[in-house]
């Protein structure tokens, strides 16, 4: 996942539970992914966090790096982290690859 201004739902996943951590109001993001319903969404279903403005950081995972520790530096925990980062298995994270990490007080450059 390079991209931190989508998000590809996943199975069991909520609205309310997205915009929570990512810090942006579920109601927004009804709107501007004009969601009719937001008890409906769907995995595979692709969802712009913000209309302007970036939701997350990357962090390019370095040699040595675990989630645990990436979320630890980040007051995150490592099983949300691993979920939206569509990280099937937390003990395998590759050199180079870009995980999103939501700011800690909410979007910027809105």
């Amino acid at each position: 996942m390079t991209n931190c201004n989508t998000y590809t739902v996943q199975e069991g996943d909520t609205l309310s539970e997205i915009g929570q951590w990512f810090h942006v109001p579920w109601q927004e993001l009804q709107r501007i992914n004009n969601i009719e319903n937001a008890n409906l969404i769907f995995p595979g279903q692709v969802l712009r966090l913000l209309k302007n403005g970036n939701v997350c950081k990357t962090y390019t995972v370095q040699d040595g790096d675990t989630l645990s520790e990436i979320g630890e530096q980040n007051h995150v925990r490592w099983q949300l982290l691993g979920h939206y980062n569509h990280i099937a298995n937390p003990n395998v994270i590759q050199i180079g690859q870009t995980i999103c990490i939501p700011h800690p007080q909410g979007p910027s450059g809105v």
